[in-house]
């Protein structure tokens, strides 16, 4: 079995308050998520979020 490293309970503590003081963005619209993976440029009838009976 490997050995596993903690971290010190320093870093984990910086880690967490971080994490809980940091800002929270909304998440991105439906619209902009196809837009960054490129799902706009696919023809209407392949949008992989559609059901094929639609």
């Amino acid at each position: 079995m490997p050995d596993t490293t903690r971290p010190p309970k320093e870093l984990v503590r910086e880690y967490f308050e971080r994490r809980t003081h940091a800002p929270l963005d909304p998440p991105p619209t439906p619209e902009e998520i196809r837009r960054l993976l490129g799902w706009h440029m696919l023809p209407p009838a392949r949008q992989p979020d559609r059901d094929e009976r639609d």
